[in-house]
């Protein structure tokens, strides 16, 4: 998953780190945490956020800029091409759908987006967030 900067083409976020490093915005899957269900949450925030969104167990923190933490973010999720026989597969969405086709197709597979401020996802967990 990265978290990109809308002005520029495939500008991601590169935020500067207390220690001289530069954190690019991106996590890959080996830096994803699964639960014992096998999902994943990544959480997207500021700076400021950081450190109590890394508390939450099984959650990814993904920055937001912090020269420009209000501008727009679109976030990209890589999706691998998957073994032949896998249905659920987003190489099966016909070409053109829509959010409904597509997940009815990849089923439990689709990925869900949810808004939620810190102190809920803090307090319950993301499951409270994709239900609010």
């Amino acid at each position: 998953m990265c978290d990109n900067l809308w002005w520029g083409p495939g500008e991601v976020v590169a935020d500067p780190l207390p220690d001289g490093g530069v954190d690019p915005g991106c996590r890959a899957d080996f830096d994803t945490p699964l639960s014992p269900a096998g999902t994943y949450t990544y959480a997207v925030g500021t700076e400021e956020q950081r450190a109590a969104v890394e508390r939450v167990p099984g959650v990814t923190f993904l920055p937001l800029s912090s020269a420009t933490p209000t501008a727009r973010h679109p976030l990209i999720l890589r999706n691998m091409a998957a073994a032949p026989g896998f249905a659920e597969a987003i190489q099966r969405v016909p070409a053109g759908s829509g959010a409904a086709r597509t997940a009815e197709v990849m089923g439990a597979y689709y990925p869900k987006a949810a808004h939620c401020g810190p102190s809920l996802l803090a307090e319950s967990g993301p499951e409270a967030c994709v239900g609010s």
